[in-house]
């Protein structure tokens, strides 16, 4: 009987490592939901760095991509890789946006002193 006891223990602890094993698919199972929101915060945040040289698109698409990533948060539940990616970039790009409006306006009043 205690042989069987033995046996039977050594099988829930292999069990239990499995199962910790995998935790983080246990977490996901039931639970994937789709990430569309995500992936749209990223490339939006890609394109307002690419244009940081146009102010005001740069600005309105950075701030998009904020909205997106934390929509993306409120739906799914946590931030994935591609919302925090889109949050922090969208981040940046907004700020290489007002960055690029300061430069632009410095710049046109150093020339319009020249003159």
């Amino acid at each position: 009987m205690s042989q069987d006891f033995n046996e039977n223990l050594g099988s829930n602890e292999q069990e239990s490592e499995k199962k910790s094993e995998y935790a983080y698919k246990n977490v996901m199972d039931g639970k994937q939901k789709k990430r569309t929101w995500s992936v749209v915060s990223f490339i939006l945040s890609l394109i307002s760095i690419a244009f940081c040289s146009v102010p005001i698109a740069g600005i309105i698409l950075g701030l998009l991509s904020l909205g997106a990533a934390v929509y993306s948060r409120k739906y799914i539940g946590y931030f994935d890789g591609f919302s925090l990616a889109g949050l922090m970039i969208g981040i940046f790009g907004v700020v290489f946006s007002v960055g690029a409006i300061i430069l632009q306006n410095l710049i046109v009043h150093f020339i319009a002193s020249l003159f």
